[in-house]
């Protein structure tokens, strides 16, 4: 059952991916057409499952652009909310393929894989616009315009998972660090995932960790820091902990491995698509598990406290 589970989404992430990074390539305002064309894209494919998607649009630039965002609603404790997200956009110049179309492959498979069936509390995913430089951590952001509106609505989000460049690894690339003392701790060969928080975020992302490993052949390493560590904060999860909500990034590291981290070289073909499949087949299971839990990970609780090493 894991095998073909995995096989349809290799056969569905590699479709998504393509047309993405190779049908549109640079998805951004400077290619206004392309990046309404992901967004299209997207709306139409969460509408493929049965939601028609709720736009939440602003102006950038004199030009419309839109978070598009479907749920799940909990059928017992509806207002709790657990927040799937990843952005479509890419820096200029780029195709994008692991940065990050790879998180929006993982966010459609997820709600494909989740809409099955009904949980506890709600599943919202998200998929944000103008993530990348010069909007990031702007008021123009795009998760930064929906964690700020979730904030004055005073929405009670559990947990923000930011899914952020998760497609790019093989055991032959070498693992780099920010820091030395990292190196102890981290696998040397780039073929792993990895779930990052700040501080204050550590029960979170060490409580994610702990269940994703129950269900993973290949585990999860967590990285978790100030934000003076280079990239530790760099996409959306930023902006939900700038707005009060917990929130962890799950991501191939980025910068640390993928050589083609903001350049013309991130293509469809550097993309290792039975890691993909296998990693959105354990988040499946994780963000199964954490939907249905009575009590959500606490960040003050004393199990998440002392977990925070």
């Amino acid at each position: 059952m894991r095998h073909m589970k995995k096989r349809e989404i290799i056969h569905n992430t590699k479709d998504i991916i393509k047309f993405l990074s190779v049908a549109l390539g640079e998805r951004t305002l400077r290619k206004y057409d392309n990046l309404l064309g992901a967004a299209g894209y997207i709306r139409k494919h969460f509408s493929m499952f049965g939601a028609l998607p709720w736009e939440e649009m602003y102006a950038v630039d004199g030009k419309q652009v839109a978070n598009l965002i479907v749920e799940i609603p909990g059928n017992e404790d509806a207002d709790s909310i657990i927040v799937i997200g990843a952005h479509y956009d890419t820096i200029e110049d780029t195709p994008g393929a692991d940065d990050n179309a790879s998180g929006i492959a993982g966010l459609l498979e997820l709600y494909r894989l989740l809409g099955t069936r009904r949980y506890k509390k709600t599943l919202r995913f998200v998929a944000f616009t103008l993530e990348e430089p010069p909007y990031f951590s702007s008021d123009e952001m795009g998760s930064m315009v929906n964690a700020k509106r979730c904030r004055e609505r005073n929405e009670k989000i559990e947990l923000m998972i930011c899914l952020e460049m998760i497609g790019y690894a093989h055991r032959r690339y070498q693992q780099h660090v920010p820091f030395r003392d990292m190196s102890k701790k981290l696998p040397a060969r780039g073929d792993f995932l990895a779930v990052v928080s700040l501080p204050s975020c550590c029960g979170h992302a060490y409580g994610w960790k702990n269940i994703y490993n129950r269900h993973a052949r290949h585990e999860i390493v967590d990285i978790v820091g100030p934000s003076s560590i280079p990239g530790i904060s760099h996409s959306d999860h930023y902006s939900f902990n700038r707005h009060g909500f917990p929130a962890i990034m799950l991501t191939d590291t980025a910068l640390y491995r993928n050589r083609n981290y903001h350049t013309d070289g991130d293509t469809y073909e550097t993309i290792n698509f039975e890691f993909l499949a296998e990693h959105i087949v354990n988040m499946h299971r994780t963000i199964e598990e954490i939907a249905d839990m009575d009590i959500m990970l606490d960040k003050n609780s004393p199990r998440s406290l002392a977990i925070c090493r």
